[in-house]
C-alpha cells in the first residue's frame, strides 16, 4: 500500500449554493464523520460554505483517501438531490472534480488551518468576506503578457 505522510487540502465545489441549508448541514457533518471513520481518514479541519467544502485531512493510504472522497461526494450528492445510484442525472451536483494539494507540515499546515478558520468565520457572518489575493502562476508576472503577440503583429 502506498502510505501517505502528508496532509491534503481538498475543496469540493457544488454547482448550487445548497450545502449550508439547515437540512443539509447536519447531514453533511454526519456523512463527514461516518466516512472518515470508515476509511480511517483524520479530519484536522473543515469549513462548510454555501457552495463548497474545505477539508484538511490525512489518510493512511492513497487508496483510502480516494475511497473516502469517492464515497463522501457520492453520498452527499445522492442524499441532497435524491438521486438514485446507477441512474444518470442530466446535471452533475458537483461543479468539477475535487481540487486537492499536498500540505507540508509546519508553516503551510498552520496557514491552511488559519485560512479554513477564516472561511468558517465568514460563513457564520462573524467577520466580513475578505477577497483573496491570487498569485499569478510562476514565471507569469503579468497576465496581459499572454496577449502581446496577437495585437502587435504587423499583418
Amino acid at each position: 500500500m502506498n502510505q501517505t505522510k502528508q496532509a491534503v487540502h481538498l475543496v469540493l465545489r457544488a454547482r448550487l449554493p445548497v450545502l449550508r441549508l439547515r437540512k443539509n448541514k447536519a447531514l453533511i457533518s454526519q456523512l463527514l464523520c461516518e466516512t472518515a471513520a470508515k476509511f480511517q481518514v483524520k479530519i484536522y479541519n473543515n469549513s462548510l460554505n454555501s457552495n463548497h467544502i474545505h477539508l484538511l485531512v490525512k489518510a493512511p493510504t492513497q487508496k483510502s483517501l480516494h475511497d473516502f472522497l469517492r464515497v463522501l461526494t457520492g453520498q452527499i450528492a445522492q442524499r441532497i438531490t435524491g438521486a438514485v445510484r446507477g441512474k444518470k442525472n442530466k446535471v452533475s451536483f458537483w461543479l468539477r472534480p475535487a481540487w486537492k494539494r499536498i500540505v507540508h507540515w509546519g508553516r503551510d499546515f498552520f496557514n491552511l488551518h488559519r485560512y479554513i478558520y477564516q472561511n468558517q468565520l465568514e460563513t457564520l457572518g462573524l467577520i466580513p468576506y475578505q477577497p483573496r489575493k491570487r498569485k499569478p502562476p510562476p514565471g507569469l508576472k503579468n497576465r496581459s503578457s499572454l496577449f502581446k503577440g496577437s495585437s502587435e503583429t504587423g499583418s
